[in-house]
């Protein structure tokens, strides 16, 4: 946590005096820090966290694009993702993307 002189404002560093561990001000002020880092609290908090670590692979990804029975043109498969994006004036119609389910090759018609 950031700490704040008393007496002129200013942030409050780290000194280690005498194998002691203070928080100072270029003032001049001082104050014990009580804020104590132990080595095995914070090896017990990186264990925690990887415990609840969650990797998302491929697989697991949702696919939130429509599927519609349209042929690839590399590998020749019968199913695509498909959605619209328009790229040109708003008066010119969209542009439509597909993308093989298999080989995952992308495409685009007009």
């Amino acid at each position: 946590m950031v700490q704040f002189c008393p007496e002129c404002s200013s942030l409050l560093r780290r000194k280690k005096v005498d194998e002691k561990i203070y928080l100072a001000c270029k003032c001049g002020y001082q104050e014990k820090d009580n804020t104590s880092v132990d080595s095995k609290n914070i090896e017990k908090k990186k264990k925690e966290l990887e415990k609840n670590l969650v990797v998302i692979t491929n697989e697991d990804k949702i696919n939130v694009n429509a599927i519609t029975r349209r042929e690839c043109p590399k590998c020749g498969f019968m199913e695509a993702e498909t959605w619209q994006v328009q790229i040109r004036s708003s008066d010119e119609p969209s542009t439509h993307f597909f993308k093989c389910l298999e080989c995952k090759h992308t495409w685009r018609e007009q």
